[in-house]
C-alpha cells in the first residue's frame, strides 16, 4: 500500500468530509453554567494533517491523539510536547476515528470512510514502544466505526452513527452486531452536520462497569444501557437537548458526571445523573471539540484535557485551532480502558 503524507491524506479525504463537516445549524443558546477558559497544551499544524479526531491517556501520564492522517501522536502534557509513535496505512478517503490504550498496553484505533470504496472501516493495533501497526478487525465498509471502550473479558465495543449500532469485536478481532436500536440513528430531518446523519457516537463506562454511557450526535441525546442483564439491555435517555445538539465524545467522572464534547458548538458541557446540562466552556480556544482524557499523571487527575479536531474550520477555509487543550475538573475521571 502507498504511504500518503499528512497534508495528502487531508486532501484525500476533503471532498467527502468539507460537506459533511459544515454545520447544519447555527449555535443554540446554551444553559446555565460558569463557563472557563481552557488552556491551550500544544497547538498542531493543519496544513500537516495535525488534526485529532481523538484522544485517550494511558496509565503513566501520556496522551494519545489520532489525526485524520493516520499519524498516532503521543504528547507529554508536562512539557507541551509530543511526537509521532506510528502512523496508520489507511486507504485512500479514510481517517482514523477513537483511539484507546488496551489493557494489554497497545494502542487501539479506529478508522472510517465517507465511501464504501475503498473499504476504509477497520480497528488497528499499535505498538506505542515499536510503532507496530497491524489490521485487527474490519467492519461494514458502509459504516463509520467511531469511538470505543474495552470490556472485563478483552472485548471491545465500539460505536458506528452510519449503521445506529454498537459492534462488538472479541479478542481475536471476531467482529458481531451487540446492540442495534432506533434511539442509536441520526436525524435525517435536521442533522448537525450536513450531507450526512450521526447517530450513537460517544461512549463511556461508569464507575463499575454496570452501565454503558454513549451520545447521539444529531439529537444532542445522552443515554445509558445497563449491562450484565439477560437479553437485549434496555436504553434510557437521561437528557436530549439543543444545547447539546453535535455532542461528540463523552468522559465520565467519579462523581458520575458525563462530559459532554458539543463538536459543532464549541462548547464543553456536563450532565449530572438527574440530567441537568451545565456549560463549562464555550468559544475560543475551543475549535470543534470532539474527544476528552482525564490525566492519570502525578497531579493531572483533576484535569481534562480535550482534543480540538478543528476540522470544520480547515475545511471551510477558516483558520483551524487544532491541538490539545485542558481545563480544571472538580473531581477526577474515571479510569481508563
Amino acid at each position: 500500500m502507498t504511504k500518503v503524507g499528512g497534508a495528502q491524506r487531508v486532501a484525500s479525504i476533503a471532498a467527502g468530509l468539507s460537506a459533511v463537516l459544515s454545520v447544519g445549524a447555527n449555535a443554540l443558546a446554551a444553559p446555565p453554567g460558569k463557563p472557563e477558559q481552557p488552556t491551550v497544551v500544544v497547538s498542531f499544524n493543519p496544513a500537516l494533517g495535525q488534526l485529532p479526531e481523538s484522544i485517550t491517556s494511558d496509565p503513566n501520564g501520556n496522551l494519545y491523539a489520532s489525526n485524520v492522517s493516520g499519524a498516532i501522536q503521543k504528547i507529554d502534557p508536562q512539557t507541551g510536547t509530543f511526537e509521532t509513535v506510528a502512523t496508520v496505512p489507511l486507504p485512500t478517503g479514510a481517517q482514523t476515528t477513537g483511539i484507546k490504550v488496551g489493557p494489554d498496553g497497545l494502542i487501539y484505533v479506529m478508522s472510517s470512510s465517507f465511501s464504501p470504496s475503498p473499504a476504509g472501516a477497520f480497528m488497528w493495533r499499535v505498538s506505542p514502544c515499536t510503532g507496530a501497526v497491524e489490521q485487527f478487525a474490519s467492519f461494514d465498509p458502509n459504516g463509520f466505526p467511531n469511538d470505543l471502550v474495552f470490556q472485563d473479558d478483552g472485548s471491545i465495543i465500539v460505536t458506528d452513527p452510519f449503521l445506529a449500532q454498537l459492534w462488538k469485536v472479541d479478542t481475536t478481532g471476531n467482529v458481531s452486531v451487540f446492540l442495534a436500536d432506533p434511539l442509536f440513528a441520526g436525524d435525517p430531518t435536521a442533522p448537525a452536520f450536513s450531507v450526512h446523519t450521526f447517530g450513537v457516537d460517544g461512549i463511556a463506562w461508569d464507575h463499575n462497569k454496570r452501565n454503558l454511557f454513549v451520545s447521539t450526535l444529531d439529537f444532542g441525546r445522552v443515554m445509558s444501557i445497563p449491562m450484565g442483564g439477560q437479553g437485549k439491555p434496555p436504553i434510557n435517555i437521561i437528557v436530549e437537548d439543543p444545547a447539546l445538539k453535535g455532542v461528540d465524545g463523552i468522559a465520565v467522572d467519579r462523581r458520575g458526571t458525563i462530559w459532554c464534547a458539543v463538536n459543532t458548538q464549541d462548547r464543553i458541557a456536563t450532565v449530572d445523573k438527574g440530567g441537568a446540562i451545565s456549560v463549562i466552556a464555550q468559544g475560543a480556544p475551543l475549535d470543534g471539540p470532539s474527544s476528552f482524557a482525564f490525566g492519570t499523571g502525578q497531579g493531572e487527575k483533576q484535569t481534562l484535557y480535550i482534543a480540538n479536531f478543528a476540522i470544520g474550520s480547515f475545511l471551510s477555509g477558516q483558520t483551524a485551532h487544532p491541538g490539545i487543550l485542558s481545563i480544571p475538573a472538580p473531581v477526577p475521571g474515571l479510569p481508563l480502558p
